[in-house]
């Protein structure tokens, strides 16, 4: 059977040079290796999910029929190193349903259990963070069962590989997908960019996806730095999201199916970042919209207080191996200097209490974007926008992202402003407040380490990162800081949460708010 999907890899396309050596150096990071109890009791309590629900986002794609799956890897995953070979154990068994329903002519069984097995072998490449032949193996089975999914789905699937001068292959890998029932005349599209944990493979839900079933085309991408373009030696850097805008439109213009003058764009998490880069460098976009942020410049709390599996993902983004000289790059991610380029309708959605993007530096940005924008805020919500009174009454997050996308397709215009979703489910309207000029704090690692004697190295708790455990609050300036010396903006630090339970009742949300409630609607 591996030869068989081996055999459906290469015809599907794989863009993963098999000629390139395997190997690969996995990056470390000192508070993985120093705080390793910490990471690993947090492992051992709350599973895969420690540091960030990213097993939700990839159950969300799937549908309720994978809950049993999720459910079993958090159950059954409690050490770092047991997080891969979980997923990848049922990866093989939904191949072996999916090959099972093939052969009997259960196509639509098939589809899904492929695509099922797909979006797990992604799962077991993410807790990996080196090129090495274990996670090609997962690459190639991840590709060939979605190229099985696209032959069986129930729209059209295409893989893409959209022109990219100066990389590996002279590409970016990406899947188009046209929606159900297209018959012809040119569709909007959607450019959709994954979190740091996901893929391409994940973006498009398999059942009532949200662009597709608002009549977007969708072109699901993988970025400089990103899962098959990492492999393909393509690295992150702010340069090189730049270009991904006029590269992307220019090949949709190409084609007959796509108005490349209905082109929106939507990240979430790491794709909140790299989206709004892309939108500063491709003004024919409509519209950019973005949810669980990172718009911190140099992502000091993402990187020095949450989890060190954020780090040490990001610097093998990246191509880095040494931590210093990762410190020195990271102050490259920043959207200043760019944001002000944008003129297009912006849309950031966001958590009150996001412990990894301080809310301020999402309104700093606002402030900087030319255009229409508008600021969403779920009350009492962390970064990841749930298991809140405000997300579980108030309006879907992806729903409103599509939605407004819809509507900018479609001309409609709007004001720039500001909704407090609050613990009621209110939409509470208001206008986008001043905001006082910021600067990111300092990184809290010295610039140029103190040289210290050759010791043997102290083996890493795994060959991946390890989980950020709920803990005190973090030490040092966690927020962007006010020019002139200002505090630390209301709120305090945040510790990094494990996740988030709802309340009993909407009673227990917050009565206070950062922001200033206007009409509810």
């Amino acid at each position: 059977m591996d030869r068989i999907l081996a055999d459906q890899t290469r015809a599907a396309g794989s863009t993963v040079d098999q000629l390139a050596p395997a190997g690969g150096t996995t990056p470390q990071v000192r508070r993985w290796v120093a705080e390793q109890h910490r990471w690993a009791a947090a492992i051992a309590e709350h599973g895969v999910d420690w540091d960030h629900p990213r097993s939700v986002h990839w159950n969300a794609a799937c549908g309720t029929d994978a809950a049993a799956d999720f459910a079993a890897v958090r159950r059954n995953a409690r050490t770092y190193d047991a997080i891969a070979p979980a997923f990848a154990a049922t990866a093989r068994h939904r191949e072996d349903r999916a090959r099972t329903a093939e052969a009997m002519g259960d196509l639509v069984t098939a589809r899904e259990n492929y695509f099922m097995a797909a979006v797990h072998w992604s799962a077991a490449q993410w807790p990996g963070h080196a090129d090495d032949a274990v996670s090609r193996g997962h690459h190639e089975r991840k590709r060939a069962c979605y190229a099985r999914y696209a032959a069986l789905a129930d729209h059209h699937v295409e893989a893409v590989s959209v022109p990219f001068p100066g990389t590996h292959r002279g590409s970016l890998p990406a899947w188009l997908h046209l929606p159900p029932g297209y018959t012809g005349g040119r569709l909007p599209v959607a450019l959709v960019v994954p979190d740091l944990d996901s893929a391409k493979e994940a973006t498009v839900a398999l059942h009532g996806d949200r662009f597709l079933s608002r009549g977007f085309a969708v072109l699901a991408i993988e970025g400089p730095g990103q899962y098959e373009c990492a492999m393909l030696g393509t690295h992150f850097s702010v340069p090189a999201w730049a270009q991904v805008g006029p590269a992307c439109v220019d090949w949709l213009a190409g084609r007959a199916e796509l108005d490349p003058e209905q082109v929106v764009i939507a990240g979430s998490g790491f794709g909140s970042f790299a989206a709004t880069v892309v939108a500063a460098h491709e003004p024919r976009l409509r519209a950019c919209a973005v949810t669980e942020v990172c718009h911190e410049p140099g992502w000091t709390t993402v990187f020095e207080q949450a989890s060190p599996a954020y780090k040490m993902r990001f610097m093998y983004m990246t191509g880095h191996t040494d931590e210093a000289e990762f410190d020195r790059f990271a102050r490259t991610l920043t959207w200043q200097g760019r944001a002000e380029r944008i003129a297009m309708p912006y849309l950031a959605v966001v958590g009150e209490d996001d412990e990894l993007s301080p809310i301020e530096w999402t309104r700093a940005l606002l402030d900087a974007v030319q255009g229409p924008r508008r600021l969403v805020v779920y009350q009492g919500s962390p970064h990841h926008i749930g298991g809140v009174p405000s997300a579980r009454l108030g309006p879907s997050p992806s729903g409103l992202m599509a939605d407004w996308l819809a509507a900018r397709v479609r001309g409609d215009a709007f004001p720039s402003e500001q909704w407090l979703i609050d613990g009621d489910g209110r939409i509470n309207r208001g206008p986008l407040p001043a905001v006082e000029p910021m600067e990111p704090s300092p990184p809290e690692w010295p610039v140029e380490p103190t040289p210290t004697p050759a010791v043997e190295p102290t083996p890493a708790p795994s060959a991946a990162p390890v989980p950020v455990a709920p803990a005190g609050k973090a030490k040092g300036r966690a927020r962007g800081s006010r020019k002139k010396g200002g505090q630390v903006p209301a709120g305090g630090d945040h510790p990094q949460p494990s996740i988030r339970h709802e309340p009993a009742a909407a009673s227990g949300s917050r009565n206070r708010s950062k922001v200033p409630r206007g009409p509810a609607s």
